[in-house]
């Protein structure tokens, strides 16, 4: 016992002797770390939570591969009277083609992707005229080759009227290209238009320049035609989601420390104290910001609340040792022996405390998932960071600036207040017993629902007042029910299209389905009439020598091609096939794709509820079953990927809770003690979970999250306690304040994210302030209500 004694006096020592050297050590790291945190990013990408060559991800690239230009940026005119849309159209089109990476504008009415004229195979007027003039060349060109006037006549004519033809065929498609690429809301007050490009909205670095560059373009616009414009889907919510996420991690990191500072100053009343420990936290966020540029360059969509956990659990380090030694130094008066005193009663229970705290941010390794790997390791090391600064830098600077810690009148008013709490809680016990256990029962249960009903769709990172959900909702009043977002099927070729549509309309969960052949019969109606039409044409234009007259004069075009397609064609679904050969093979992508050996036609399936709220995604892929494979892009993917979270977050669940367990049960000789704190933990979170589900939020990706670091941050508190009632008891009213404040604190740096503008970053600081709230009941007040319980109960007994 003197030995252990004596270890933590010659820590003090050394610590005092050695103030100045080890404050110089500390600002140089402090400084070369310090700029390393400056070229911190946060990536919001989801695609990061998975290693880059899972079967996900390399499933999501080769399909955006099959599907170039499938991501769609939209942009909206809010145009007025005195402009013409096609005018906007054109100049914004002008202006768009100087940008090397645009692909091409969507065509907003899907006819017009016919550019070769399918839609006017129904002129039916020409293609007769045309058939009778080619039976009378033909004719007069097998008996008669020289000098027969009424031959070049017929060919004359012949001619004609392929460019007449010709100029049916293609010229609409000319003349209304531009027109093809608007589209004007019924009140025509709102015009809008489609953009795709060369690289997907997943790719950050392209996402951040694109968006940008064609929002300086809208700008041109808007000073030129004097109108408003905007920008939503795919590329803007990305880019915005990214600047979201980066703008709120810095501002939640600020409030953290200003929020964690004011309580301080509240609990301590020292001016001087409450600037040297926010010294330590600048100084702990500093190293742990530049040692994550360091090891990894950028945050994650996982890891961007990191230093929110850390600053909370950080900062639970300096308010246990300041309210400790303010107590020991008002007791003893000498430095030293004051600060032995405090590390001989607390640097044990906190070093335990922070070792199970990193243990239960290690399981998430076993979740195999680099995302949860990088959280694991950055949590850890600032942890380690403020546990290091917290108990031995603090110190070393109030010895250095010979602070005075002097207790203020608040602070004895704070002390009196809790020396107090133990005696109001055994008093109230019963009271408190029967109100708080009913009520953790009926909310743990209501939780338990809540976590086994996970849903795929968590918040946005976005605000809801971001730029393009305002936009986005502007096209919808304007518009009523308009999207960009159907989803595209893949069919293989030699499957029955009217089976496999029947099929998906059966899910339930599938609105309509569309193909490019019920494109084509809307616009040319009923093919079997048309096919009757153009078989002779076709025989007449497959003549050898008509094909060599045609080809001379660069008439043999894809036009005609077509009209032999549909007149060799079976029915609408082989036309639809034969065409193919003649699209260019950038058209023919959005129709037709060749994946492993097989051809594949790719149908449009607009489901009959958004996806991306509500467990949309969850509901939509469970109800599809196998055929969800089938589905291209981004959804799919997302539901895997929670799929996957859903089934392995288990994993570190389970380790955490054990690893905690057997250390508790180690540290305290006792198994009964790690049980309770365990059992404790559980409901605080289920009973959170339970508050959630009446309040709206869903257990998501990231609110699981609450399981894991409740049990690290909580088993502190058990073990301050568990410490304090075996061996000083005297002082069991400080360790309830530094538990209350300790907490507090933690609470303070979540709730700074209720200042984000990321809703996803809102629910999980909401959901982690609840949890430590209802942690606090069980270590604070239901700790010593069970055993006043258990007291009278041994009582009554005996």
């Amino acid at each position: 016992m003197r030995e252990k004694r004596d270890f933590f006096l010659k820590l003090a020592n050394f610590i005092t002797r050695n103030a100045y050297y080890i404050i110089a050590i500390v600002l140089v790291f402090t400084v070369i770390f310090g700029f390393f945190s400056t070229k911190l990013k946060v990536n919001s990408d989801l695609l990061k939570i998975l290693p880059q060559d899972s079967e996900v991800v390399v499933e999501l690239l080769e399909e955006q591969s099959f599907l170039e230009g499938s991501d769609i940026m939209v942009t909206a005119f809010f145009i007025n009277d005195s402009v013409q849309p096609s005018q906007i159209a054109e100049t914004f089109h002008d202006l768009m083609l100087n940008e090397p990476t645009f692909l091409s504008f969507v065509q907003t009415d899907l006819s017009f992707l016919f550019s070769y004229g399918i839609i006017n195979l129904s002129q039916t007027d020409l293609i007769y005229t045309m058939y009778e003039n080619l039976q009378s060349f033909g004719s007069l060109l097998s008996t008669n080759f020289t000098y027969n006037f009424e031959l070049f006549e017929k060919l004359d004519s012949f001619l004609e009227d392929i460019y007449g033809l010709e100029n049916i065929l293609q010229t609409d498609g000319n003349n209304d290209l531009i027109s093809s690429y608007y589209t004007l809301s019924p009140d025509g007050k709102v015009m809008i238009m489609g953009l795709t490009f060369n690289k997907p909205s997943s790719d950050l670095d392209y996402v951040n320049y694109i968006v940008p560059k064609v929002d300086s373009i809208l700008t041109e616009i808007e000073k030129t035609f004097n109108i408003k414009t905007g920008l939503t889907n795919s590329y803007v919510t990305e880019y915005e989601s990214n600047r979201t996420v980066m703008e709120d991690f810095r501002l939640t990191t600020t409030l953290s420390i200003i929020f964690i500072t004011i309580l301080f100053a509240f609990a301590f009343g020292n001016f001087t104290s409450t600037i040297i420990v926010l010294l330590g936290l600048i100084v702990s966020t500093l190293l742990t910001m530049g040692l994550i540029t360091l090891t990894f360059g950028e945050l994650n969509i996982v890891t961007s609340f990191v230093m929110a956990i850390t600053l909370g659990l950080g900062i639970a380090y300096g308010i246990h040792v300041m309210t400790r030694f303010s107590k020991e130094i008002e007791d003893i008066g000498d430095f030293t022996t004051a600060l032995a005193s405090t590390y001989k009663g607390l640097l044990l229970p906190l070093f335990f405390g922070m070792i199970t705290t990193v243990i239960v941010f290690l399981t998430l390794f076993f979740m195999g998932l680099p995302a949860f790997n990088e959280l694991a390791i950055v949590s850890s090391m600032g942890l380690l960071v403020f546990f290091i600064i917290m108990i031995f830098f603090v110190p070393t600077l109030i010895y250095a600036l010979k602070v005075n810690i002097k207790i203020s009148p608040f602070t004895v008013k704070i002390d009196n207040a809790f020396k107090k709490f133990p005696h109001f809680i055994s008093k109230n016990s019963k009271m408190i017993f029967i109100i708080a256990i009913p009520t953790v029962s009926i909310l743990s249960v209501l939780g338990l629902i809540n976590y086994t009903n996970f849903s795929y769709t968590p918040p946005g990172l976005i605000s809801s007042n971001s730029e393009s959900v305002k936009v986005g909702e502007q096209i919808l009043d304007h518009f009523g029910n308009i999207s960009f977002d159907t989803l595209q099927y893949l069919m293989r070729v030699d499957e029955d299209i009217e089976t496999v549509k029947k099929e998906l309309l059966d899910t339930g969960v599938v609105e309509s389905v569309n193909s490019l052949p019920d494109i084509i019969q809307e616009n040319l109606g009923e093919f079997s009439k048309i096919k009757t039409q153009l078989e002779g044409l076709s025989q007449v234009i497959n003549n050898p020598i008509m094909i060599s007259v045609l080809k001379k004069y660069n008439l043999y075009s894809d036009s005609l091609k077509l009209i032999d397609a549909a007149a060799r064609s079976s029915d609408l679904y082989h036309f639809t096939l034969n065409i193919m050969d003649i699209f260019p093979e950038d058209l023919r992508g959005n129709f037709l794709i060749e994946k492993n050996g097989q051809k594949y036609l790719i149908l449009e399936v607009t489901p009959k509820f958004s996806l991306w709220s509500n467990n949309g995604i969850k509901i939509f892929f469970d109800a599809l079953g196998e055929k969800g494979e089938n589905i291209l892009g981004l959804p799919k993917a997302t539901y895997k990927i929670m799929e996957m979270i859903r089934q392995r977050f288990y994993i570190p669940l389970f380790l955490s809770f054990i690893s905690i367990w057997v250390i508790t049960a180690i540290v305290r000789k006792n198994v009964v003690q790690p049980s309770e704190a365990m059992f404790s933990l559980i409901i605080s979170v289920l009973a959170t979970f339970g508050v959630s589900y009446l309040i709206g939020i869903r257990a998501t990706f990231v609110t699981v999250l609450t399981f894991p670091l409740i049990f690290g941050i909580g088993i502190d508190g058990f073990l301050h306690l568990y410490h304090t009632f075996s061996n000083n008891k005297i002082n069991f009213w400080n360790i309830l304040k530094s538990i209350t404040f300790s907490l507090s604190t933690t609470a303070l740096s979540f709730l700074s994210f209720q200042f984000s503008r990321g809703e996803l970053l809102k629910e999980f600081s909401l959901t982690m302030s609840m949890s430590l709230g209802f942690t606090w009941l069980f270590t604070a007040v239901m700790f010593i209500v069970n055993r006043e319980m258990l007291r009278k109960f041994w009582k009554r007994k005996k």
